[in-house]
């Protein structure tokens, strides 16, 4: 996860109007990380039959953010000069490689999300 952490951190601070690329690559990993739990949720759902009654949605999902955020603000942002001390001396290889490996996490993210949302919670 750190790795995919400073390879958006990377590609965010080539914006030149982000003003805030750690923050934003934190954001969009959490995001992606919920959208794991909820298929991974969806699944066990599914075949499990669970009965979970979320009664307030909006809160549950603040909350889910909440307890997601913060120990990824802790592991990842806290952190930022560690990472990028560690990565920064990458080849071109391995640059390579590493964002062709976050493109398809950042796929397959998606795609289960979608996927799982569409065929399984119907």
């Amino acid at each position: 996860m750190k790795y995919f952490y400073y390879r958006m951190y990377k590609a965010l601070t080539k914006i030149k109007t982000n003003t805030t690329p750690a923050l934003n690559a934190m954001l969009l990993l959490i995001v992606l990380q919920m959208f794991n739990i909820s298929s991974i949720y969806d699944l066990v759902n599914h075949y499990y039959k669970l009965k979970v009654n979320f009664q307030y949605p909006v809160i549950d999902g603040i909350l889910s953010f909440a307890i997601i955020l913060i120990p990824n603000y802790f592991y990842l942002l806290c952190n930022l000069d560690k990472i990028i001390k560690r990565y920064q001396n990458e080849t071109k290889d391995d640059r390579t490689w590493g964002t062709i490996g976050l493109l398809i996490y950042i796929v397959i993210s998606i795609t289960a999300f979608f996927v799982t949302e569409e065929t399984l919670v119907r």
